[in-house]
């Protein structure tokens, strides 16, 4: 990002929608079918580790402020493996993106544009969010408090119109699938909070240590209660086979919803939000590409990189076959990636610490 300090709503807003994303796309349909009426268990459980990731985090950064993980690499063991952990986080998050775009083509294409192809609605989401980043970071920076407030207000006005049809039945078995797919396997739900990932490289934007510990706890919190009430909305609104059997749930209760006569199709409003969450993402991970590449290379021209990283995660998110191949690298192949990326950079700030 071109500003060299952001605020802490600017930065909160950031890491918030980062979470939100997934929440609106993928995230309630894998928490239901990996746990089932468990699922509220786990999210405490996963909540619990995503604070204690961050306390962890926060011991780190306490004695490298302003630092980055990039920087931090350097420090220790030289610009070799600066290298290496900037490459690895670029290539990690280009498939985070090309999942989601392949992903937000096919929905939308099911849901609205049946009869437009995947390569022109990836084409048209890419396109929109290259023009955003030409406008600059802090162009990015402030339409996320824009953007954000939009989610949150939809998100609660989805829970309290769907309480009127809760089934509190549901909630039983309260382990679920048992307390060994909970505590166990349920770990690599922690994919929920993948804005921790983000938190390594956002220290130099920020006027403070104490800033990074208010954003990191605050966003963590916030997340987490987002993805509880979402959660719990769907879970007692509907059975679990269809809950979890739904592509996008939280598109299914839209559809379910109004309020009186005003509103009919709540869901069109819920699709206009999501297009503009999917761009903000978006834009969000092209700065933070922009800004590894730019450190492991000292290349200084920004535009040119943006439409370069642009047209690979265009390439990526055609290389899917179909949904399914999506929805598989999506249950298993990111959670693993998520978990072994965050357990190692634990490892490496334990060690610095």
């Amino acid at each position: 990002m071109e500003t060299k300090h952001i605020g802490f709503g600017e930065a909160l807003s950031m890491l918030i929608i980062l979470t939100l994303s997934h929440l609106i796309l993928t995230l309630p349909k894998s928490l239901l079918e990996s746990q089932g009426s468990g699922i509220i268990l786990n999210i405490v459980y996963i909540s619990f580790l995503a604070f204690c990731i961050v306390f962890i985090l926060s011991k780190l950064y306490k004695n490298f402020y302003g630092k980055d993980i990039l920087d931090i690499s350097e420090f220790l063991f030289g610009k070799v493996f600066k290298f290496i952990v900037g490459v690895t986080f670029i290539l990690y998050f280009l498939f985070v993106a090309s999942l989601l775009i392949r992903s937000s083509s096919e929905n939308l294409k099911t849901m609205y544009f049946q009869n437009t192809s995947i390569p022109f609605l990836a084409f048209f989401i890419l396109a929109c969010a290259s023009f955003i980043n030409k406008l600059g970071s802090n162009v990015v920076i402030k339409c996320n408090l824009i953007i954000v407030p939009l989610i949150v207000m939809l998100l609660t006005i989805l829970f309290l119109l769907s309480s009127n049809h809760f089934n509190t039945h549901r909630f039983f078995p309260v382990l679920g699938y048992g307390a060994k797919n909970i505590f166990l396997n349920g770990v690599t739900n922690l994919h929920a909070f993948g804005c921790i990932v983000y938190l390594l490289f956002i220290m130099p934007f920020l006027k403070s240590y104490n800033q990074f510990n208010k954003i990191s706890y605050f966003g963590i919190g916030l997340s987490a209660l987002f993805i509880m009430l979402t959660s719990i909305a769907l879970l007692l609104m509907f059975p679990l086979s269809i809950a979890s059997g739904s592509n996008v749930p939280i598109y299914m209760q839209t559809r379910e919803l109004t309020i009186g006569n005003l509103v009919q199709r709540a869901d069109a409003f819920f699709v206009i939000i999501w297009i503009l969450t999917l761009l903000s993402y978006l834009s969000i991970i092209i700065n933070f590409i922009i800004i590894i590449f730019r450190k492991i290379t000292n290349i200084q021209f920004r535009f040119s990189i943006v439409n370069c990283f642009l047209a690979i995660l265009f390439g990526i998110s055609l290389l899917y076959n179909n949904i399914i191949q999506v929805k598989y690298f999506q249950a298993n192949v990111y959670k693993n990636c998520f978990l072994i990326l965050v357990l190692r950079c634990k490892l490496f700030n334990y060690n610095t610490c």
